[in-house]
């Protein structure tokens, strides 16, 4: 079975009402073809969003990244504000240090190519 693209989009979180409930819109998510959200990234997305945030923190992330594909070590448990980021050469997880969820696993590549798209925003 063939997985439909997605869409990654960044934005400004906004109040918003739906049926007549207020809520946040997420900064960071990823999107099928019908804009319709993937749940399986909203962990992944969550963290970007809360924890990653600017250049520096882009460029903090990356630099476990790196030395994880270089073999100088096997497991990044990048902690942030909010969430720990664990990479390893072939997944990342995400543990939300108040209670907002564990897992989302995604491949390295696919968390690479958000963070770097996260920074063009």
């Amino acid at each position: 079975m063939m997985l439909s693209p997605c869409i990654f989009r960044a934005q400004p979180s906004a109040i918003v009402e739906i049926n007549g409930q207020k809520s946040y819109t997420r900064a960071v998510a990823v999107l099928d073809r019908r804009e319709m959200f993937v749940e399986r990234f909203h962990l992944m997305c969550a963290a970007i969003g809360d924890d990653i945030q600017t250049s520096r923190g882009v460029a903090c992330v990356m630099a476990w990244v790196l030395k994880v594909e270089a073999g100088e070590i096997d497991l990044a448990d990048v902690d942030g504000n909010a969430w720990v980021i664990n990479i390893t050469r072939d997944k990342v997880w995400f543990e939300g240090l108040y209670g907002q969820g564990e897992g989302g696993e995604v491949s390295l590549t696919q968390f690479k190519l958000a963070v770097e798209t996260y920074l063009q925003f």
